[in-house]
């Protein structure tokens, strides 16, 4: 096209040379006509060979854009692209998605959690089933666990956003007591998120924050029971109560975790306490870090102390436990999906006045866990502990379990769990289990503690 023009442009201007040379008589007008064509013609020339001069640039320059846009297409087949909502969802995070058009001012007054970081949400909280069902063999008779089928808990959780600066949890259980089926308010609290001072609070009905495994739900700890340790020092549930939490994240010149938690509690825990008898409030202090040994590896370092009276006055008698809890996480980069380690110790030491005296015991716990597969783990367990209002009794626990991922939201655990004590009890000194766990989630469950 462009050569076309510049042919028909010459010609034009030839036409017109030719019209001005015929009006004039003298012939050196001829030639300076001529000498102006060549010289027209030879800039038409160059004009054409500088245009496919940049039409070869050009279509090359295409040719290497289509290369690269081949290549990235390439890599990014495998991973699943979001589509539909979910892209838009992610694009309105990333603050990258198109322009939207003006909302109406209907659509400015309409109020959703999204606009206090709870995108794609109304005022309905999060809701989700949890069910734990297990199927138990004992050579132990009379026990708390023999031949049978245990649906041992039903867990309902709802979720949410209160407000930008405030969280809501609650889970309600429903679990067999006494051979009949009760609903029990487990947990039942606000969170304060944006307080200054990197400091973060809680009030309500909490799992207390006592060494690593009692603050977590029983459904998800790698095992199919608490470590011997828990339960005998705060029973078969664990430590927890109703009252007030205050959590500061610590600065430091080393760039690593740091955190400070005071709780102070009612005193209804009545295993190693004085329970609902007790005049006074249980105090908890826990110190956490966590250090990166590499990009693969993470260690985890706890203390926690808590105190209580163990009679019932107001504290004229006390119960005090120590702990201390060490934990060692490997996940390779770039196989995380399919090998995993995870070796975590805990160990109690606790002190209970009495009108004799006192009585010292304490106890203990090492469990490791490896992933060999996507879906599967292996696991083992040792307990050794004493009993806290009696140390001259110990026992002794050798466990294994191995659990298959069936996907994110069910798991079966197969464990064997063999305890040796220095004492009868229910007319066994020794017991053998095998246990077969089945727990499923149902809704959006929320994350537990790492």
């Amino acid at each position: 096209m462009k050569q076309k023009a510049l042919r028909c442009a010459l010609a034009a201007c030839a036409a017109a040379a030719a019209a001005t040379a015929s009006g004039q008589d003298s012939e050196p007008s001829t030639k300076e006509l001529l000498n102006e064509l060549r010289r027209l013609k030879e800039r038409v020339e160059t004009l054409e060979t500088r245009h496919e001069s940049d039409q070869q640039k050009i279509n090359e320059l295409e040719e290497r854009l289509q290369k690269v846009e081949t290549t990235q297409a390439d890599h990014l087949a495998p991973a699943a692209q979001p589509t539909g909502g979910a892209e838009q969802e992610l694009e309105a995070l990333l603050g990258t998605g198109t322009p939207q058009a003006k909302p109406s001012p209907e659509a400015k007054s309409a109020f959703t959690l999204g606009s206090i970081g709870v995108p794609g949400q109304s005022f309905n909280p999060d809701i989700s089933l949890n069910g734990d069902f297990v199927a138990a063999y004992s050579n132990r008779e009379g026990g708390k666990v023999d031949d049978e089928f245990l649906f041992r808990e039903l867990e309902i959780g709802f979720s949410g956003a209160v407000d930008p600066y405030t969280r809501a949890d609650m889970i309600v259980t429903v679990g067999r007591e006494d051979g009949d089926f009760k609903a029990d308010l487990e947990e039942a609290y606000l969170t304060f998120l944006q307080l200054p001072y990197n400091l973060q609070a809680r009030a309500g009905k909490f799992r207390a924050e006592f060494g690593r495994a009692n603050p977590i739900h029983l459904h998800a700890v790698p095992w199919i029971e608490y470590p011997f340790v828990i339960r005998r020092y705060f029973g078969d549930e664990g430590l927890s109560g109703t009252g007030a939490e205050l959590s500061w994240l610590i600065p430091n010149p080393w760039n690593q975790y740091m955190g400070l938690t005071y709780e102070l509690f009612n005193n209804d825990n009545d295993t190693i306490f004085a329970g609902q008898e007790g005049d006074d409030f249980t105090h908890l202090l826990r110190f956490k870090t966590s250090r990166d040994l590499s990009q693969a590896s993470t260690v985890d370092l706890g203390a926690s102390i808590a105190t209580a009276p163990n009679d019932g006055g107001h504290g004229g008698h006390r119960a005090t436990v120590g702990g201390v809890d060490l934990a060692y996480h490997w996940k390779p980069k770039g196989q995380g999906l399919y090998r995993s380690f995870l070796l975590q110790s805990e160990a109690y030491a606790s002190h209970t006045e009495t009108w004799h005296g006192g009585e010292s015991a304490w106890g203990m716990y090492s469990a490791a866990e490896y992933q060999f597969a996507r879906r599967w783990k292996l696991g083992l367990r040792y307990d050794n502990t004493e009993l806290p209002n009696r140390s001259s009794r110990h026992e002794r626990g050798y466990s294994t379990y191995l659990t298959f991922l069936q996907s994110e939201f069910l798991f079966w655990r197969l464990g064997y769990i063999y305890t040796d004590r220095n004492f009868e009890e229910d007319g066994n000194s020794d017991d053998q289990q095998v246990m077969l766990q089945l727990n499923w989630t149902l809704g959006a469950h929320p994350a537990h503690k790492f």
